[in-house]
């Protein structure tokens, strides 16, 4: 087993899932990476590394509601960003989507998290995607 593959922490062992909720360094506008919710929508692992990626939706506060309602997949309700996990309003920009490694380099964990995952989308919100991505032309 390689030096790389015996320092990443045991989570990276196992990967989340699509419709799940990660912490990841998701570079913003200003090119800072700090850990923030990402939207996994979809999760690959290589054939012969065995290794795993996941392609994430950056999620962030800044909602733009009237210009992106139509474009991205927001979390709003107060009731839907406790039951998915969120620490507060979210939206997932569907336009910034990056496949990255599942390593702590591009994944972290929050204080009180043993993984990056914090929560999942529930079955509406995973109906909204969907649409959304159909609209796109993306399915």
């Amino acid at each position: 087993m390689s030096e790389i593959v015996k320092s990443e922490p045991l989570w990276t062992r196992t990967p989340p899932s699509q419709f799940e909720i990660v912490t990841c360094r998701f570079p913003d506008e200003k090119g800072e990476a700090k850990l923030r919710p990402c939207l996994v929508t979809k999760v690959m692992q290589g054939k012969k590394t065995g290794t795993y990626a996941c392609r994430v939706a950056y999620g962030t506060k800044t909602l733009k509601i009237v210009a992106r309602e139509h474009l991205d997949l927001i979390v709003q309700n107060a009731v839907d960003i406790a039951e998915i996990g969120l620490p507060c309003a979210t939206r997932f920009d569907l336009d910034e989507v990056l496949t990255l490694p599942w390593t702590r380099e591009f994944f972290g964990c929050w204080k009180g998290y043993p993984t990056p995952v914090i929560g999942a989308l529930t079955e509406i919100y995973i109906r909204n995607y969907a649409y959304f991505m159909m609209r796109r032309g993306s399915v």
